[in-house]
């Protein structure tokens, strides 16, 4: 039987071509790398219902098809948010519009560009061993309530949520001690385990879990199936990107490329079926 000749010249023009091609992908990286825009933005989270967009841009790339390098700053709440772009700290935010449009009644501060989540599952979520306590939002008054942030110069949407709440069932935020619980799964379950907070204002998937694994119930719901509607207000948009007026006027091209990494996320989402968003995610 015959074999092959070894022609080690042959074997090493090979090895220099596959080197060759390997540095070149390397540089051609490394130089897309350098060439994109670095932007923060600043988001309630990790793997909330809000930060759920932004984090799934940065999986699956759509902001460096746009040409940018989009870094998250998680937050405990909106008003945190707002804090972070009014600082130069951040240049976009996604968070829920009512925090925004607080902000903007002394003046034109905000804009929001693209819609991003209208479903607004918020929830009044109190302590398990509270249960014969508080049966009813009336039970509430003189309690702790938890929030996503406490902030004398900034007001979050589950702020305002569980304000309005309470004034629906007659009982004064005056009435009660609001202490900032974050907007993250590690913060609400700890503020519930420390019983730092007797109730906090809570959103999906954090309400669910916090009752399967018997760490509280839910009191009052918004945007689940047995909610009545009767409280104000409900139809908001619960994740929006917003940015400053100064950045949109000042670098219209940065915010229309923000715009396009929202609607290539949103159309990948669309197009994809739970399971794949949550591979993409990296959630067990």
């Amino acid at each position: 039987m015959r074999t092959c000749p070894f022609h080690p010249r042959r074997l090493l023009l090979k090895r220099a071509a596959l080197a060759a091609a390997a540095l070149w992908a390397s540089a051609d990286v490394r130089a897309q790398a350098a060439a994109a825009t670095e932007v923060v933005l600043a988001t309630p989270g990790p793997s909330s219902a809000v930060s759920l967009i932004p984090e799934l841009a940065v999986r699956i790339g759509a902001d460096r098809a746009e040409g940018l390098a989009l870094r998250l700053k998680f937050v405990t709440g909106g008003g945190v948010a707002i804090r972070e772009m009014s600082s130069g700290n951040a240049q976009f935010g996604v968070f829920g519009v009512p925090a925004a449009m607080k902000e903007n009644l002394e003046s034109r501060r905000l804009v929001a560009l693209a819609a991003i989540e209208d479903r607004v599952l918020l929830s009044v979520m109190v302590r398990s061993d509270l249960k014969d306590k508080v049966r009813r939002v009336e039970d509430l008054r003189g309690r702790v309530l938890g929030i996503h942030s406490n902030s004398l110069t900034s007001s979050t949407t589950g702020q305002q949520f569980l304000v309005l709440v309470l004034r629906q069932h007659g009982v004064s935020p005056e009435s009660v001690r609001f202490v900032a619980a974050g907007q993250s799964w590690d913060t609400q379950a700890s503020a519930m385990r420390a019983q730092v907070a007797d109730a906090i204002v809570s959103e999906e998937p954090f309400a669910l879990r916090l009752a399967q694994e018997g760490l509280a119930f839910p009191l009052f719901r918004i945007g689940h199936p047995e909610d009545p509607r009767t409280l104000p207000g409900v139809g908001f948009l619960r994740g929006a990107l917003i940015s400053s007026v100064g950045l949109v006027e000042g670098r219209p091209e940065l915010a229309q490329k923000m715009v396009r990494v929202i609607q290539r996320t949103l159309a990948w989402r669309r197009d994809h079926t739970p399971q794949q968003v949550v591979d993409a995610l990296g959630l067990t």
